[in-house]
This record gives structure tokens, C-alpha cells and sequence, in this order.
């Protein structure tokens, strides 16, 4: 009896931390069948590839007096290619932190506030906008260097409340090189201010990154309006380089549309990136079309052409499925 008593009086002590903590498990199956074709010998090709398909857990617990303590975990799944072949899983995202009335700080592997801020012309399906830049220095994604535009690992971030629509975001990246570069102490600067309102949606970003090396200063501003079943797009960015010096400075500039029709999303963007010594100048445009059978599958279809400084030109077609969890 008194074992039985024990056992419940435990029981009803759990009870209340068990529904205080949520965790859930989340993911997307991105996959495609792409068409490239391009003006180089041999640059006519086929390919199935995996388009940012994630796994992941996330999760918060009520710590009382209006307090939560939070958390994600996140890993990019190549759904593509078979067993044995690269990487199956690597870290996107890996963070802890606490929330409350004060906003919300984190630390960890996060989203960039520039991402969150400037990024809102990569509407298509497949690869990123035309409109942004690749920046030797800072863009993790293309050569290991620890910050890049969408995430960056090593950070302290901190959220502001909203306040009547105005919001802002602040990340110190702290002594994460990946790359070749060596420093020491605070390694980068990200401050972001937002705006939205309705169908307004307003984003300005500041991002300075400091090595042994030399160092890159980037800002970004862009905005969304919706009306009706449509919406417009628009994003300028601005770059100066000291790490490669072969780049030193450059800009780009984006513009987008959508439709909406029932359960069908119509989408067109074009853009522009120009280097200081132009060998990497790229103009860019594209055409998307998406049919969401659920709020969890859609279909898609897209097309991309673009062209480079040295009069190169490229398109890709690509045909996929994705469903998210």
C-alpha cells in the first residue's frame, strides 16, 4: 500500500513538469530532378538533388514568471545520394536559450539576423536568389570560413520584443573560424532592425566580420508588400571586402513577384551582382510555380537563367516534391 501511495504521489509531482516542457520533431523532404545546361564543353546535365531537406528537434519549457527556457537542433539530410556517399546529416542549427517579457537570448549554431532581415527575394524553389551576393569573406556555405549569410555557428544572439511593429536583432560571433583565417576574441558584428505591419514588411541589416587577414563590412535592406493575391519583393545589398582582395567591394540589387491562386503560388524574380573589377558580375532571373496539395506537400516547377561577366550563360530546370513534417 504505502509502495502503491508512493508511486502516485510521484506521479502527480511529474505531472506538472511533463506539461510544462514541449519538444517536437520536425523536418523536410526536398528533392528535385534538375536540368543544367550550360555554355561550357560538358555543361549539358542531369541530377537528383536534395533542396535544404532538414531533420530536427525543437523545443521549450515553462520556467515560471512569464520565463521559458528554449531550444533547436537541426541537421541538413542529403536525401539524394545513397547510403556511404558524403555526408548524410551535418549541423545546421544547435542552440539554447531563455526567453521572456526582455526579448530572447541564445547561444549556439543560429539564423544570421541578416538572413531573417534582408533575405525575402529567395522565393524560388531551387537555388538561392539572384540578388544575393556570394561574398568570399563571409559567406560560410561556399568556403568554410565560420560566418556565413544564413547561419553562423559560435554566436550569442539576442531578440528585442516587438514594439507596435518595430523589432530588432543583435549576434556576436565569437572566435569560430573554420577557415584559414585566425583571430581572436569577437570575430563579428550583426545588428538587424525590422518593421512589420500588416502587409508591410521592412528589413534593414548591418554585418561586420573582422580576421587576422582583413575583413568585410555588408548591409542589406529589403522589403515586402502584399495586396490581394499578390506581393511584391524588393532587396539591395552592398559589400566591401579586405579578405580576398581580388573583390574588393561589390553590390546587388533583387526584385520579386508572387500570385496566389487557391492552392497555387506563381513566382518571378530578377537580379543583378556587380564586382568592383567585374569577373564575377552575374545577372539573373527566374520563373517559379508551386501546387500545395496540403499545407505539408507541395509540387513544384522552376526555371533559372543566367549570365555571367564573361558572357556565359546558364539554365536549370528542375521538377520536385517536397513535404514537410
Amino acid at each position: 500500500m504505502k509502495k502503491l501511495l508512493t508511486i502516485a504521489i510521484a506521479a502527480a509531482v511529474a505531472a506538472p513538469m511533463a506539461v510544462s516542457a514541449e519538444t517536437t520533431l520536425y523536418g523536410r523532404v526536398d528533392t528535385a530532378l534538375i536540368s543544367t545546361d550550360n555554355d561550357t564543353a560538358g555543361g549539358d546535365t542531369w541530377d537528383v538533388s536534395t533542396n535544404s531537406s532538414r531533420i530536427g528537434l525543437k523545443g521549450s519549457e515553462d520556467l515560471g514568471n512569464g520565463l521559458k527556457a528554449i531550444f533547436q537542433y537541426e541537421f541538413g539530410a542529403n536525401t539524394s545520394e545513397g547510403g556511404g556517399y558524403g555526408d548524410a546529416l551535418n549541423n545546421r542549427l544547435g542552440y539554447v536559450g531563455l526567453s521572456g517579457g526582455f526579448g530572447t537570448i541564445a547561444i549556439g549554431s543560429q539564423w544570421t539576423p541578416y538572413f531573417g532581415s534582408v533575405n525575402k527575394t529567395d522565393i524560388m524553389n531551387l537555388n538561392p536568389s539572384a540578388g544575393a551576393l556570394d561574398g568570399d569573406s563571409v559567406d560560410a556555405n561556399a568556403n568554410g570560413h565560420y560566418l556565413g549569410l544564413t547561419r553562423t555557428g559560435g554566436a550569442v544572439a539576442y531578440v528585442s520584443p516587438d514594439f507596435n511593429g518595430f523589432s530588432g536583432k543583435l549576434a556576436l560571433v565569437m572566435n569560430d573560424d573554420r577557415g584559414t583565417t585566425t583571430s581572436d576574441g569577437l570575430d563579428a558584428f550583426n545588428l538587424s532592425l525590422d518593421y512589420n505591419n500588416g502587409p508591410l514588411s521592412v528589413g534593414f541589416s548591418y554585418l561586420d566580420y573582422d580576421s587576422a587577414t582583413g575583413g568585410a563590412d555588408r548591409w542589406g535592406l529589403a522589403g515586402k508588400y502584399n495586396f490581394g493575391n499578390f506581393a511584391l519583393i524588393g532587396q539591395y545589398e552592398d559589400m566591401d571586402d579586405t579578405v580576398s582582395g581580388a573583390n574588393d567591394g561589390a553590390s546587388s540589387f533583387g526584385i520579386a513577384a508572387q500570385a496566389y491562386f487557391g492552392n497555387n503560388t506563381l513566382s518571378f524574380e530578377y537580379g543583378e551582382r556587380d564586382f568592383d573589377n567585374n569577373s564575377a558580375d552575374l545577372d539573373n532571373w527566374g520563373i517559379s510555380a508551386h501546387h500545395s496539395f496540403s499545407k505539408m506537400t507541395r509540387v513544384y516547377v522552376d526555371y533559372q537563367q543566367q549570365e555571367t561577366a564573361a558572357s556565359v550563360d546558364e539554365s536549370t530546370f528542375g521538377v520536385g516534391i517536397r513535404h514537410d513534417f
